[in-house]
């Protein structure tokens, strides 16, 4: 049996939460503080009409605070009509793990503190180690302070969410109490990076709710030789990290190799020679999409996976005449991504057509 995680990294180290809990993912946006929140609340945003509490995850897993930057994360969380936010560094993406190797966080068993027991489970995956949240203790108990967030911040008016009156350049290390009134990202961060954050908590407030989940699209944005794409999560069964590979005889140079996924056999290609890039040797970062075909699996090789983002079918427009050094059927259409147009890419369509057949007789 497999279980739906949304993984991502925290100050270098492995989460993942029960993908059922995950509302959506944001770009870190400018954030409202509020003075009697928990220490860990380090502000709300408005969520199209709703208020969002945002907690530093680290600070509530009693790490030490740790400067924001401009890419890091807003993973929301509901349950029932409940929402927080919580800020982490670099989302992964879902991933199915097998009950067989999720196994009780013995070290922190018995713990006494919230910051302990939050992590309940261990899940032991291509060899690195992901650790499990609580969500029912993420959205159980303490909910009741952020409720109390909410309240105090329904008296603020609602423009001023989002107001763009300046950025606050302080220094992270100060009490936990200063440090929710005064951080925005580090100290270092250039003007352009603070309105960067406040345009997105302006979209934010402008957006309109989602009229229903079937009416959005599920992206993954991946990075290839430093352009960006757009592929759909129904597509995809899971992201991985590159992995030792075997080079199999008699193939292309588009083949990285076969890279075994526990247990399973995961030829690796790369698809830049079908979108007109070069092909270029593996980062030791580099990350593979795991994508079905038929009764086997296929390994998608990209430099990273940026982000994941819903959008409505009404956004996707038809790829720009000037971006179309790409055959029309290998895309989806495009969407507005960070000030640039993004193409959306039709991985069955590359994968079967797209001339990267494998041959591995000799």
């Amino acid at each position: 049996m497999y279980h739906p995680y949304l993984t991502f990294r925290l100050q270098g180290v492995w989460y993942a939460v029960a993908a059922a809990r995950v509302r959506e993912i944001l770009q870190l946006p400018a954030l409202t503080p509020v003075t009697e929140a928990p220490h860990y609340v380090v502000g709300i945003v408005n969520y199209r009409g709703h208020i969002l509490p945002v907690m530093d995850l680290g600070i509530r897993l009693g790490q030490p605070p740790q400067s924001y930057q401009i890419h890091d994360h807003v993973i929301v969380l509901e349950q029932e009509t409940r929402l927080l936010g919580m800020i982490v560094n670099e989302v992964h993406g879902v991933q199915d793990i097998p009950t067989t190797m999720i196994e009780v966080a013995s070290e922190y068993a018995g713990g006494r503190d919230t910051a302990t027991r939050l992590v309940s489970h261990l899940a032991r995956c291509d060899e690195k180690t992901i650790r499990l949240l609580d969500d029912a203790l993420l959205l159980g108990p303490s909910m009741e302070r952020e409720r109390s967030v909410r309240q105090l911040a329904s008296s603020l008016p609602m423009h001023r969410w989002a107001s763009s009156t300046g950025p606050r350049h302080t220094s992270r290390g100060v009490a936990a109490s200063q440090f929710a009134r005064t951080h925005v990202l580090s100290p270092d961060a250039t003007p352009e990076e603070h309105e960067i954050l406040y345009e997105r908590a302006r979209n934010l407030m402008s957006s309109l709710e989602p009229q229903g989940s079937t009416q959005q699209v599920p992206l993954a944005i991946i990075g290839l030789s430093g352009e960006y794409f757009g592929v759909e999560l129904e597509t995809v069964r899971e992201f991985t990290d590159l992995q030792r590979t075997t080079p199999v005889p008699c193939c292309p140079e588009y083949v990285v190799g076969d890279m075994n996924l526990r247990g399973d056999i995961l030829t690796v290609v790369d698809i830049r020679k079908v979108l007109q890039m070069s092909v270029i040797a593996a980062a030791p970062t580099a990350k593979v999409i795991v994508v079905p075909m038929g009764d086997a699996l296929v390994g998608v090789l990209v430099d990273q996976v940026f982000d994941v983002l819903d959008v409505s079918p009404s956004d996707v427009i038809a790829v720009p005449l000037a971006l179309k050094s790409i055959n029309d059927r290998y895309l989806k259409g495009a969407i507005p991504y960070n000030g640039k147009m993004l193409m959306i890419l039709n991985l069955p369509e590359i994968l079967s057509n797209g001339g990267l057949a494998v041959d591995e007789e000799v």
